[in-house]
């Protein structure tokens, strides 16, 4: 049987999970800008160009980036509609890795489905986040 004190543990997981989210996608994104989106960009193509996913694909898909990262960040963070949150996390993480994979860069890709995982973590104890103002409380 679960207890309340059960309860407020693993809503403090939910938010240490948030927070640590957060600051992840957060500081990615500022890096992206920090080194110019332009560059930041033309180095994500660059680990491309010679694998067989095409550049009208990686393109978009890299100068978006910085600004999904950020937006992210802020979603999680603010604990709005906290399980779409995650769920697009994990969408954008699992594609980061499948890039990575791709591009032959397999220790990066393996942390990425670590990010993966976690995410998920964050899905599955998001019902118990007491700041999430978009669902009920459990009792």
């Amino acid at each position: 049987m679960n207890t309340n004190k059960e309860y407020s543990e693993l809503s403090w997981i939910s938010i240490i999970l948030r927070v640590a989210m957060s600051s992840l996608f957060l500081v990615a994104g500022i890096n992206k800008f920090a080194t110019g989106l332009g560059y930041s960009a033309e180095q994500i193509m660059l680990s491309f160009s010679k694998t067989w996913l095409p550049g009208f694909l990686v393109a978009p898909y890299a100068y978006a980036l910085p600004f999904v990262e950020i937006v992210l960040a802020l979603w999680i963070f603010s604990g709005q509609y906290i399980k779409k949150a995650w769920i697009t996390a994990a969408f954008v993480l699992t594609t980061l890795a499948f890039g990575m994979v791709v591009a032959g860069q397999h220790a990066i890709a393996a942390s990425n489905y670590v990010y993966v995982v976690i995410a998920c973590l964050g899905l599955y104890v998001s019902r118990y986040d007491c700041c999430d103002t978009s669902c009920k409380k459990i009792k």
